[in-house]
């Protein structure tokens, strides 16, 4: 018999458990974390039970490519990611662990919240003065392209741990998350501010 076939049937046995278990975690490459009980995987998704506050399951499946992990109750973990340029992988599983540390600590920490605040005076004032032109309704996405120039900077006392910020993947991570942030803000401000202005302008003219 190879002596590949009982390190094959231990792998199948210790997925067996790890499916088995309750309270698991999917940990996804985009950071976020699913609580669900998986019960099996192919060569394309993962399927779980996602157990709902009202105590039922509903069952669910997702792209593997979309998973990072599963972490079962007690600590013990499966990685589901794999370095694989040709897939797009371009990261080695430390490495991502660091990217999605640093999308985690993004979403956790950072705010963006002066894009709101200077966004809807600003915009509003543009809305109001074009409200006459067709130029108004390019206002908001001029805002939006204009709050994405400046940089991205890490405050080293609003992450998990300081020394991270010295991991290339992880500020990868950290800038990504911290950019969808941002640009959601300023298009938010842009559009409500650039409507405030727009109908004060309308009003006026009438």
């Amino acid at each position: 018999m190879s002596k590949k076939l009982p390190i094959f049937f231990a792998f199948v046995i210790l997925s067996g458990v790890l499916f088995a278990q309750s309270n698991q975690s999917i940990l996804l490459m985009t950071g976020n974390v699913l609580e669900g009980n998986v019960t099996s995987q192919d060569t394309l998704y993962l399927y779980y039970d996602l157990v709902k506050k009202s105590g039922k399951t509903k069952a669910k499946k997702l792209d593997l490519e979309r998973v990072f992990s599963i972490n079962g109750p007690n600590g013990e973990e499966k990685v589901i990611y794999y370095m694989d340029t040709v897939v797009g992988n371009y990261f080695t599983i430390d490495e991502m662990r660091f990217y999605i540390q640093g999308e985690q600590d993004a979403s956790k920490y950072y705010r963006a919240n002066w894009t709101i605040a200077a966004g809807l005076p600003i915009t509003a004032g543009l809305g109001f003065v074009l409200s006459g032109t067709v130029f108004s309704f390019a206002v908001p996405f001029v805002y939006l392209v204009s709050t994405g120039i400046s940089a991205y900077k890490i405050n080293k006392n609003k992450i998990s741990s300081s020394h991270l910020v010295t991991e290339p993947a992880y500020v990868l991570g950290y800038e990504r998350t911290a950019r969808n942030k941002r640009l959601f803000k300023s298009l938010f401000a842009g559009l409500v501010g650039t409507a405030i202005g727009f109908t004060l302008g309308q009003d006026i003219i009438k």
